[in-house]
Parts: C-alpha cells; sequence; structure tokens
C-alpha cells in the first residue's frame, strides 16, 4: 500500500479543491487507485481515470479537464508524492517545466 503525500501545501490545497468537486464514488477510486496502484497504465477508450506516463512522472486523467501528477516512491517506503493538480492546460506547463 502507498501513502499519499502532497509535495507542498499549495499541491495539497489544489489536490483538496480539484476532489471536493467530485462524487465520493471518484474520489474513493482515485485514492484506492493510487495508493495501491499508481504505476499501472490504462489504455481505456474513457479518458477517466486513465494513468499515463509522462517522462519521470505519471499523470492520473482526473476528468476531461483535470490531472494529477505524481511521482512513485518505491524505496525505503511506498510513496505517491503528488507534485501538481489541476487544469489540463497547466499540467502541461508543468510537465513541459519540469
Amino acid at each position: 500500500m502507498y501513502v499519499l503525500r502532497a509535495k507542498s501545501s499549495r499541491v495539497e490545497k489544489a489536490f483538496d479543491k480539484l476532489t471536493s468537486l467530485l462524487s465520493k464514488e471518484v474520489k474513493s477510486k482515485i485514492i484506492i487507485t493510487l495508493s495501491t496502484s499508481p504505476k499501472t497504465t490504462t489504455s481505456q477508450s474513457s479518458i477517466l481515470g486513465r494513468i499515463e506516463k509522462k517522462g519521470k512522472f505519471w499523470q492520473y486523467y482526473v476528468t476531461s479537464g483535470d490531472r494529477i501528477i505524481y511521482d512513485v516512491i518505491d524505496k525505503p517506503t511506498k510513496i505517491v508524492l503528488i507534485l501538481f493538480a489541476g487544469s489540463h492546460d497547466d499540467a502541461a506547463i508543468f510537465l513541459r517545466n519540469n
């Protein structure tokens, strides 16, 4: 089981803001997916809930317009470090700059 952590309080607030707009079921799915299998890539026809490797980071497609970008640390403890949560356009900028 992976522990979810935010890189900073700013990222934590952005993640909380993004997930506060979602239903309980969708929020639960995000938490379960990221804490159990954050490296499982999906190639479903639906974009929602899809995980892709983007360079050195992973990207979770929350909605058609929102993304969560994170890094997975396996040693010494299992951690999913959330680096970004926000819109698709802002995610593209984040990936370009990092």
